[in-house]
């Protein structure tokens, strides 16, 4: 069993402008002023000019804007328009995090596994892809079924994981298909196609109790 959702480049993009509107709106007072500088950041980071668009990200960080924590710490993370500064990208993703943001709450826990910038634990790993996931978002729905797939940071789950991979090959995510048909080549059919129920119950109750 497959969900499908088709997810072009521009859908994509437009999505995520959509979701730049949308955080500033759910969070800052003046929600059309708040989402121009967003947007205006944004596309400064598109054209290259890191500088610019750094300081823009942290002036809208610093007043609370979740999407802006987690733009500036991907920025301190891979050096760009600053020098690298791993716990100041953790800093920037805890707070991203704390107010829900699945993109912070996915950077760290990369950090969390990598043991870069915060103490290397495996569970706390774990715990915020979970919490990513039940938001939707389909790169933490990937990790989990890698994690469960693994057993890092938890038991191994081959139907657990295969589970995951479903549900993220039908948000549109890469690798997760391949990921998917190559676990199952070494599963019972009876666990392929319990791991295929779950995936239809845990999007049919949105994620919750998954």
């Amino acid at each position: 069993m497959l969900l499908k959702i088709d997810q072009s480049n521009k859908a994509v993009r437009w999505l995520l402008r959509l979701s730049l509107l949308v955080s500033c709106a759910s969070q800052l007072g003046s929600p059309t002023v708040r989402a121009e500088e967003l947007l205006e950041a944004q596309d400064a980071f598109d054209r290259g000019e890191f500088v610019t668009a750094l300081n823009l990200f942290d002036a809208l960080a610093e007043g609370g804007d979740a999407q802006a924590q987690y733009q500036l710490g991907m920025m301190y993370e891979q050096g760009l328009g600053t020098d690298q500064d791993i716990r100041i990208a953790a800093r920037w993703y805890t707070q991203a995090a704390e107010q829900r943001s699945p993109e912070g709450l996915t950077a760290l826990s990369a950090l969390h596994l990598k043991g870069a910038g915060v103490i290397q634990n495996f569970k706390e790993s774990l715990r915020l892809n979970e919490q990513a996931a039940a938001l939707g978002y389909a790169p933490a729905q990937y990790k989990l079924g890698v994690a469960y797939a693994t057993g890092v940071g938890t038991f191994r789950d081959p139907v657990k994981a295969h589970m995951w991979f479903n549900i993220a090959s039908a948000s549109g995510y890469p690798n997760a298909m391949e990921s998917r048909e190559r676990l199952a080549s070494a599963m019972a059919e009876a666990e392929v196609t319990r791991a295929q129920a779950r995936a239809k119950t845990c999007v049919e109750r949105n994620f919750s109790s998954c």
